[in-house]
């Protein structure tokens, strides 16, 4: 896929990309310093982290509560939040991604689906493999099968754990953030557009995808696991952050709990079900398209989020047009 046509579809949504140093779109290959800075930054910032800022020529760096915003209340940095069918932390998707990690020989840390360690290992395994130009030719400090695996495990790495989520992440941080982090999210962006070209397309789907049932339809399953799968991207096909129920409830003009969003979203059910489930069919929708533009990029993976959100705006425009009543571990 051209890099171009994927930087328009972005500018078309008025996100101008900043310049990425050390990114080569000639030889599709991108900086390890730069993966390793950028995954630094989904940290709690630092005062250490303010001249790497800097260096990505981002003068301003984000305070604790910038950070604690995007990525402790909008926007959870775990692999296992985005991929497991629970949309929470943990499960069996860390498991996955733990198991990951034993399989390169390496002991997993206490977060092995956070974004940043699995940024940083895919800097690392780019390092070893010598994606900064070098060849393979030149891994003679390693055994052909230790190469063998090293490559297969950086692409595995890629297509598995990091290209079926953080994409359309890094393009809801990147409409709702503001600053340091928008600009670190653009970037982002780029940078792995860069390594998923190089890639291509996975042949199948990750596994994580291909074990992942569909978003729970109320009137067969309850409305508990209904409310459970629209917080879990794998089984809706969208990522629902706080601030977009903010958006909706002033735009019904409905009252918005504080506190998780689960129990926001029951309370917004709560009140106004049919007008809720309306716009948020159309939200589902929205992001729908996203995931239409990354089809060239990500392949049968972009495919398998479209299909879920489109499924999920149809299951949720029938469900208002039926006049579907919502509540806490209730339908009618």
């Amino acid at each position: 896929m051209s890099l171009l046509k994927y930087d328009g579809h972005v500018r078309n949504q008025g996100l101008d990309l900043p310049l990425a140093p050390n990114l080569s779109q000639e030889s599709g290959q991108a900086s390890v310093d730069l993966i390793r800075t950028l995954a630094v930054f989904a940290e709690a910032p630092a005062s250490e982290h303010i001249h790497l800022w800097k260096t990505l020529g981002i003068e301003e760096s984000p305070s604790a509560s910038d950070y604690a915003d995007i990525f402790l209340f909008q926007f959870y940095p775990y692999a296992s939040v985005h991929l497991g069918p629970e949309g929470m932390l943990g499960g069996e998707a860390q498991n996955r991604v733990a198991g990951f990690w034993r399989a390169l020989g390496r002991n997993p840390p206490s977060e092995p689906d956070h974004l940043a360690v699995l940024l940083g290992l895919y800097a690392t395994l780019s390092e070893q493999i010598g994606l900064a130009g070098k060849s393979s030719s030149e891994l003679s400090h390693f055994s052909e099968a230790e190469a063998l695996m090293i490559t297969q495990g950086r692409d595995a790495l890629l297509q598995e754990h990091i290209a079926p989520w953080v994409p359309a992440y890094l393009e809801r941080i990147i409409e709702i953030a503001t600053g340091p982090y928008r600009s670190w999210a653009l970037l982002l962006d780029k940078v792995l557009r860069v390594e998923l070209v190089r890639a291509g397309c996975p042949k199948q789907l990750p596994l994580h995808l291909r074990e992942s049932l569909p978003l729970a339809d109320p009137r067969t399953d309850g409305a508990d696991a209904f409310i459970s799968g629209l917080l879990a991207p794998v089984r809706a096909g969208i990522i629902l952050a706080r601030s977009d129920l903010a958006r909706l409830s002033s735009e019904l003009d409905l009252g918005l709990r504080a506190g998780e969003r689960r129990y926001a979203l029951e309370h917004l059910l709560s009140q106004d079900s049919t007008g809720f489930l309306q716009s948020l069919a159309a939200e589902a929708a929205r992001q729908a398209v996203g995931h239409k533009h990354r089809r060239e990029l990500l392949g049968i993976t972009a495919d398998f989020f479209l299909d879920r959100a489109l499924a999920t705006s149809e299951l949720l425009r029938k469900l208002s047009d039926a006049g579907a009543k919502i509540t806490a571990g209730t339908v009618s």
